[in-house]
């Protein structure tokens, strides 16, 4: 595995399975880092100690990364992977959920949930909820794992770093 900071950018590039434009999105989370990382390259090269510095830009990174993945909804107020959607449901159907939950030992909000989920995954089959979510949907999941392998790619190139030390 190179431990040059660019040739390991440029090959996720190459090989990811992330639409281009969604991998390039994900690395401007750490265009403004790349400068001080090749700085702390140099450093490393020349043997000197730049160990808080990588912590202070992997900080500093990681924190970038959460504020793009915040920025893909638009409405994220934090960092949670969930909301909180409450809903009416007539009693009859109530009573379903609690009778189902109590019958399998598991709790109301997840059978809910499993409802929810199947019902939506459904009419996304069927072509029921509209082109545009759906395509923002996909959208956002893409740069989401785009995100994801960037922090990895992140973490593989710091622990290429710690074996050259």
């Amino acid at each position: 595995m190179p431990s040059n900071w660019s040739k390991i950018r440029d090959e996720w590039l190459d090989r990811t399975a992330v639409a281009k434009d969604d991998a390039k999105w994900a690395l401007e989370a750490l265009i403004n880092s790349e400068e001080e990382l090749f700085e702390i390259e140099q450093k490393i090269k020349n043997k000197e100690n730049a160990i808080s510095q990588v912590k202070f830009l992997k900080k500093k990174v990681k924190e970038t990364i959460s504020s793009k993945e915040i920025s893909l909804d638009d409405i994220a107020l934090n960092t949670s992977n969930s909301n909180k959607v409450q809903i009416s449901v007539p009693s009859n159907l109530t009573y379903l959920l609690k009778v189902w939950a109590a019958a399998e030992g598991r709790d109301l909000s997840s059978v809910a949930f499993q409802c929810l989920e199947t019902g939506i995954r459904e009419m996304k089959s069927k072509g029921s909820i509209p082109s545009i979510a759906v395509n923002r949907y996909d959208s956002a999941c893409q740069k989401r794992i785009a995100l994801a392998e960037v922090n990895n790619l992140l973490e593989k190139y710091e622990l290429a770093q710690d074996e050259i030390k």
